[in-house]
This record gives structure tokens, C-alpha cells and sequence, in this order.
């Protein structure tokens, strides 16, 4: 049954899970619009078929120009972060890998949106950052997230600063892993997505859970953990005997993703 949504797009084929806001010009995130990213997230970690989940926009102007400046009325402030976190809480934790397709520029909760992604991909004519000092308030999320991707003066620079990068900025930072010319962007997105699409999703749902088991640890922490979803889970699948017959018999694999 095909998801009636009225502020976003939602399809699965083939293993790539898409989730395309859809509220232009400026895909403004209200209150209703996040309810609904909260419901195409959870739909999306439900899909058995799945291999990777993307997030982009409709149009070419804006990826998201962040959450509406209604919702960040004192009367409903505490009701807006609750239900934006949780959308970035799930794409934090989904449990395959995640990709930002940023086909416009990405502020605001737009940016947080982004950098709640495993990566991201973008045209080189957008801009991104955090301008919500310049509102007197300041981005909750984007305070945890860029100190954890870049350096701490870099961070403070954006979040206090409230200025907006270019992409060639943001590669270097490392906040995106490609840039593309506007007009390659859809070729180069689908040659991006390809290889995960071509994996076993068993795998990548162990591989996806083995990274953030060991964010932020030491080797020697995390080594325990991951050893043992390797050894008890990983090695015990179907597709990871297939995978090891496939490259000693020098043939492609053929994945029964379990």
C-alpha cells in the first residue's frame, strides 16, 4: 500500500529506500512535516527489501531552509524539538546507511538534517550552516553533531558565528563526500548509491551497527563488541558463506540478503 503523505515522497525499488521532501519552494519543516519524516523514517527501517536510505528534496532551490519560525514559539518550542529530534534520532540510528542528497542549499534544520546522515552528496551552487544565533537562539543538535565531525574551533566558528559555507568549504571540512556540477547531479547520485545496492543487505545492516557501536570509543573498547557481531553474527549468515564461495570460485555473489 502506497504511503499517503502530504508533505513528503516516499518509494522503495530495487533496495534504495528514497525519502524527498516535498513542501516548496523552501521544504520548510513544520510540526506536521516532521510527524510525517518521523513515519517515512520508521517505514523505511521496516522495509525488509531495503539496502540504503536517501533523503533529498524536490526542485533545485532548496534541499530545507529549516524548521518554520512558528514552531519556535515558546508555546510550542518544547512540542517542535521533540518531534525534530526524533526524526534526527532515527536517522542517526537507522540501521542501514544513510545518504543526504543535497540538490539545493541546507539550513538550519536543513543542515541538522544532513548531519544526522551517514553522508552526503551535493550540487556545487548551495550553500550550508547554522544561522539560528542570528535569531538569538542557538541549533541543539548541530551543537552535538559539528563539534563530533570537525574540529572544536571550526564548530564554534559556524554554530556562534551563524555564517553559511560554500560546498568546496564543506568538502574540506568533511561534511560532504562528493560535489558534483548541477547539471551531472542526478548521474552522479545514482553512480554514488550503486555500490551499496550491490552489497548483501545482511551485511551492511551488521557493518552499519559495528560503526556506531564503536564511534567515539578506543580500538580496544570496541574491538569486544565488534569481534563478537562479526564472529557470532555476521560469519553465521547465509550471505557471508556465499560471499567467501564467490571469491574462491571467482564468480559474482548472489545475495539472499540473510
Amino acid at each position: 500500500m502506497k504511503p499517503d503523505f502530504k508533505f513528503l515522497e516516499y518509494a522503495s525499488a530495487d533496495g534504495l529506500l528514497s525519502i524527498t521532501l516535498a513542501r516548496p519552494p523552501l521544504h520548510i519543516l513544520d510540526i506536521a512535516m516532521i510527524d510525517e519524516l518521523v513515519a517515512a523514517i520508521d517505514m523505511a527501517a521496516a522495509d525488509a527489501s531495503g539496502k540504503l536510505l536517501t533523503l533529498s528534496a524536490t526542485g533545485e532551490k532548496s534541499f530545507c531552509a529549516g524548521v518554520d519560525v512558528a514552531d519556535h514559539a515558546p508555546e510550542r518550542a518544547a512540542r517542535m524539538l521533540e518531534v525534530f529530534h526524533a526524526a534526527l534520532l532515527r536517522l542517526h540510528d537507522f540501521p542501514l546507511p544513510t545518504l543526504a542528497v543535497l540538490n539545493g542549499s541546507a539550513i538550519g534544520g536543513g543542515c541538522e538534517l544532513a548531519l544526522a546522515c551517514d553522508m552526503a552528496i551535493a550540487c556545487d551552487d548551495i550553500r550550508l550552516g547554522q544561522p539560528e544565533i542570528r535569531l538569538g537562539v542557538f541549533a541543539p543538535a548541530a551543537s552535538i553533531l559539528l563539534p563530533q565531525r570537525l574540529a572544536l574551533p571550526k564548530a564554534i566558528e559556524l554554530l556562534l558565528g551563524g555564517g553559511l559555507i560554500d560546498t568546496a568549504e564543506a568538502q574540506e571540512l568533511g561534511l560532504l563526500n562528493k560535489v558534483v556540477p548541477r547539471a551531472a547531479f542526478a548521474t552522479a547520485t545514482r553512480d554514488f548509491v550503486t555500490p551499496f545496492l550491490a552489497q548483501s543487505r545482511v551485511a551492511l545492516l551488521h557493518a552499519r551497527r559495528a560503526i556506531r557501536v564503536a564511534a567515539g570509543k578506543s580500538l580496544a573498547e570496541a574491538l569486544p563488541e565488534v569481534e563478537r557481531i562479526y564472529l557470532q553474527e555476521t560469519m553465521q549468515t547465509a550471505d557471508a558463506r556465499e560471499g567467501l564461495a564467490a571469491f574462491r570460485e571467482k564468480r559474482a555473489p548472489r545475495w539472499s540478503n540473510r
